[in-house]
């Protein structure tokens, strides 16, 4: 059994060399600081981050920030299809 140490402060004990491969990925873009508050507070959970197309809100937003640019260049830009932007756009205007 560990002792000595509450468990609201265990992950002050926590290096870098004791995340895993998943979370030495998160960490190289949030940092490790972010990394130990998703473990105290998010700890056992399962998170889906998902591609762009299911932010379809946002790419909408994009597309209209954007109205300069052809498909090509959007697409391009937001790592999707042409045909993912048109069919998109149709949708929102019927």
């Amino acid at each position: 059994m560990f002792t000595g140490v509450p468990m609201k402060d265990v992950y002050e004990l926590l290096t870098q060399e004791d995340l895993t491969s998943d979370l030495q990925l998160l960490q190289d873009f949030c940092g490790f600081d972010t990394i130990k508050v998703l473990l105290r507070n998010f700890g056992g959970l399962s998170f889906y981050i998902p591609k762009i197309t299911r932010l379809e809100s946002l790419v909408l937003k994009y597309v209209k920030e954007h109205s300069d640019k052809t498909y090509k260049q959007m697409a391009k830009e937001l790592n999707v299809s042409e045909q993912y932007l048109k069919t998109l756009i149709k949708k929102q205007l019927n």
